[in-house]
């Protein structure tokens, strides 16, 4: 919708809230304001999103694995390969003395010449896409452990044993909770259990923009009937995926928080803009 249709909306909606008489325009009020009403929520869930994906694309850069950018051991033979060597010997001269009968060692004077090896640019310790993005990791390293562990094996690619099992066993007792005072078979439930890490899987799948799991598939993953799977285990896997879809938006907004707290903590104005 154009914002000036929007706008003229809204100067509507002010001058029939001002100016309406009892029993008049009340349908077309009460339209306006739920309309509005609606927009307004609209519009703030949808700046929302939007800044929650820009967080989800900083903690990408900031915990991308950026190790592989050099050469590595191939370094030094690509710097030495232009080397320019003359006849010169590295090593000392050595006469044999006939007087003492042994070798003796000739301490010549420094000749002038060009370097050995190549001169090559160098490496800066710290590389300036890090130093940028430096405060969002120490934000996220600062957060509880099934934040930290969500963030870095859902952003940064991380597949530490450690942090997948701080994810299932956080989502599980989450979701063990939505089941209390419900009654479930106890072969449902251990189903339910082996779930659990393919709705971690399919929610990150999902915020990727990539393939999610289709009902077919996860039956047969259970073992059962799609008709049963629609039937009794559905609604507890869209549970699930709520559970991770609410961990992922607490965390963004929890590592937000406490980049902006340790900035405003770490700040002095006669330094530098912390970054």
């Amino acid at each position: 919708m154009k914002p000036e249709l929007i706008e003229i909306l809204r100067m509507r909606w002010q001058r029939l809230r001002i100016y309406r008489r009892p029993g008049a325009v009340l349908v077309d009020y009460r339209i306006l304001r739920n309309f509005v009403s609606y927009l307004s929520v609209h519009r703030i869930y949808s700046m929302n999103t939007q800044y929650l994906q820009y967080v989800r694309e900083q903690l990408m850069v900031a915990t991308a694995d950026l190790s592989g950018e050099t050469k590595g051991s191939f370094r030094p033979g690509w710097r030495t390969r232009n080397s320019t060597r003359k006849t010169i010997p590295e090593k000392k001269q050595r006469i044999w003395d006939e007087e003492t009968e042994s070798w003796i060692t000739l301490n010549n004077p420094p000749i002038p010449g060009k370097q050995s090896l190549a001169k090559g640019s160098a490496i800066p310790l710290v590389k300036p896409l890090e130093y940028s993005t430096a405060s969002w990791r120490r934000a996220v390293l600062s957060l509880d452990e099934h934040y930290k562990a969500w963030l870095l094996w859902n952003y940064s690619e991380n597949t530490c044993w450690e942090h997948q099992i701080e994810i299932t066993q956080w989502a599980w007792e989450q979701f063990s909770q939505q089941l209390e005072g419900k009654r479930v078979a106890k072969k449902t439930i251990d189903r339910l259990r082996q779930l659990i890490w393919l709705a971690a899987q399919d929610v990150k799948a999902d915020l990727a923009g990539k393939d999610t799991y289709e009902f077919q598939a996860l039956a047969e993953l259970a073992g059962v009937a799609k008709s049963t799977w629609t039937e009794i285990y559905l609604p507890h896997w869209l549970v699930m995926r709520s559970c991770f879809i609410k961990l992922d938006s607490s965390a963004l907004i929890a590592v937000t928080r406490s980049r902006s707290q340790q900035k405003a903590t770490n700040y002095v104005q006669s330094l530098a803009k912390p970054n």
